[in-house]
């Protein structure tokens, strides 16, 4: 019996698990930003929140085109590589999506931002000060 193929299997868990756990509680926090920015119309604060969402969605996209390519020999597994490869990949993502990124943040904020514009309405004519949501 190979005892050190025991270890990387729980090794493999645990990180699959962290991942796991990193990932909900990621989508927590962007509904969250999400939510807060639409309720106080922050349009920086909109931007910043879209470019976190194209951050998330380029790094789950790496992180699957990643997980094609076959793994050497060459370097032994273990979870301290794992978790440093992870939060390597993650923070190059975050640089990846600032700036122009793939345009994913960029089309969802000129969304987001037409809903925001839309959302609230000035009744007769701008003399109201009273908003009604649509």
């Amino acid at each position: 019996m190979d005892i050190g193929s025991i270890g990387n299997n729980v090794t493999a868990n645990n990180s699959s698990l962290y991942d796991t756990s990193k990932s909900k509680a990621a989508d927590d926090d962007f509904a969250n930003k999400l939510q807060s920015a639409l309720d106080s119309k922050d349009e920086k604060q909109l931007k910043s929140v879209c470019q976190d969402f194209e951050s998330i969605m380029l790094n789950m996209m790496y992180k699957e085109m990643k997980a094609t390519v076959p793994k050497s020999d060459l370097i032994p597994e273990d979870s301290g590589n794992d978790i440093f490869t992870s939060m390597m990949d993650e923070d190059l993502m975050n640089e990846a999506s600032k700036g122009n990124g793939i345009g994913l943040g960029d089309m969802l904020y000129k969304q987001l931002s037409k809903q925001l514009q839309n959302t609230y309405k000035v009744e007769d004519g701008g003399n109201s000060t009273v908003d009604e949501k649509k």
